[in-house]
């Protein structure tokens, strides 16, 4: 159901290529003495934490084979927490969405750098999801499904207030097209956490409305679809990356890069992190091509902590 738009409708297709030529990229130290063992953690927004731990496993596997070092995952339990563990050392290796990514070079300027991202994280998209008892069906923007909530006493839910699909770019696009907060229209906006938790909570009639990352909602089951239909499908933009400390050095950030990249479905491990990640590859990508959210964060756009 997903479909890559050729350009987004408000602008925010992040033209990082405008940016990056005033936009500061982080460069990789020089050669360093190497950790005995890398850590790399992951933002929690499958709300399976043993599905996490056993897939970021396989790529932590993978990386370790590739560069002669033990990794290893750590599970984090918030968003916050990813950065923070990042940004303190605590953490190698990061899988951090758009929002993240930006909080973390926020914080942590040179001393971040892109691995890389999927194919598909230069053209993300979010659903907006809809209860059936809702009698709500496609919407052509989000100013009609407003329209269509206003004086219902219908609930709304993002995912974690600091996910960039499951909410920064479901509420920028909804300010964007209906010029108002979605508190201004719906009866509560919560944020459940994690984007298969919302699109259960919009099925079972928890909350009328929801908005989550397509790859979720793709890979979920056709029930669980008929449920929680798609109403409507946002313009594209600039999603995940797998992001490192600068001060690993260059040779093992070299390594680290080229076993990412050579990630394919000819191994066991390339099917298991490709299928898990919904991914066809893993693709080259500059710290530039997420600038667009440090301005947005720094904009005031409240997306919690």
């Amino acid at each position: 159901m997903h479909q890559h738009g050729t350009a987004s409708r408000r602008g925010f297709l992040l033209a990082a290529a405008a940016l990056a030529a005033s936009t500061a990229v982080a460069v990789p130290a020089a050669a360093q003495t190497p950790p005995a063992r890398l850590i790399i953690t992951a933002i929690p927004d499958d709300g399976d934490a043993e599905r996490m731990r056993e897939n970021f496993g396989a790529l932590a596997r993978h990386l370790g084979a590739a560069v002669g070092l033990p990794v290893e995952y750590m599970h984090v339990e918030n968003y916050a927490a990813s950065v923070t563990a990042l940004a303190t050392g605590r953490a190698h290796v990061a899988w951090l969405g758009a929002v993240t990514t930006a909080q973390a070079w926020m914080q942590m300027g040179d001393r971040l750098t892109v691995l890389g991202c999927r194919d598909i994280d230069k053209g993300f998209v979010s659903y907006f999801v809809a209860n059936p008892a809702t009698g709500l069906g496609p919407v052509a923007n989000l100013g009609e499904l407003a329209h269509a909530a206003e004086g219902r006493g219908w609930t709304f839910t993002f995912g974690s207030k600091s996910s960039t699909s499951g909410h920064m770019m479901p509420r920028k696009f909804f300010l964007d097209e209906a010029g108002v907060a979605p508190e201004r229209v719906f009866r509560t906006v919560a944020y459940s956490g994690s984007h298969d938790v919302v699109m259960q909570m919009v099925a079972d009639g928890t909350h009328h409305v929801g908005a989550l990352n397509y790859a979720s909602w793709d890979k979920a089951d056709e029930a669980l679809k008929a449920r929680a239909p798609v109403i409507y499908r946002t313009p594209p933009f600039t999603n995940y990356a797998l992001v490192a400390r600068s001060d690993l050095g260059s040779e093992l950030l070299g390594k680290l890069r080229a076993a990412l990249l050579a990630l394919d479905d000819g191994s066991e491990a390339g099917r298991q992190v490709l299928g898990y990640l919904k991914a066809g590859r893993f693709i080259e990508a500059d710290l530039s091509e997420w600038s667009g959210y440090v301005e947005l964060l720094e904009s005031g756009i409240d997306i919690g902590g």
